[in-house]
């Protein structure tokens, strides 16, 4: 009776981490498909830009759609950065090139790539990404002393 309990424990186990990692791959999904909505969202408001512009539309109004265009570049920044993290990767601060999450220096440019470490969920573990108000994977509010850091 003991191997039948050892299967079914490992079966049980097995079964928690497949369903982790679907749940995971969900989230990335969900991720990427807000990523590709908000860079057409930005295409959509350079193209309302430009005929304000050409239109002469009031001050106002262009720096409105100015604002909205550096919201929507805000969002792109935010989610690449989580995808860039679970990937383990990071952007060289210097000239944007993708390095490997422990590199030191960036090998394009030689610029030195900070090294601190990310503050993480403190109900699920993720890693914050900076300015967030809530986890992107569970949903928890987060301090503003944990986003600070």
């Amino acid at each position: 009776m003991a191997i039948f309990d050892d299967v079914v424990v490992n079966a049980k186990s097995a079964a928690a981490a497949v369903s982790k990692k679907a749940g995971e791959i969900y989230d990335l999904s969900k991720l990427r498909i807000s990523l590709a909505s908000l860079r057409s969202e930005l295409n959509k408001q350079y193209q309302v830009l430009g005929e304000a512009v050409f239109n002469s539309e009031p001050e106002e109004e262009v720096a409105a759609i100015k604002q909205n265009i550096a919201d929507v570049k805000q969002n792109i920044e935010d989610i690449e950065k989580v995808l860039a993290s679970v990937r383990n990767v990071v952007k060289c601060p210097n000239c944007g090139e993708k390095l490997a999450k422990n590199a030191q220096f960036c090998y394009i440019c030689g610029a030195p790539v900070p090294t601190e470490p990310a503050p993480s969920c403190k109900k699920c573990g993720a890693e914050l990404v900076s300015g967030a108000a809530f986890c992107y994977k569970c949903g928890e509010p987060v301090a503003a002393e944990e986003n600070a850091e």
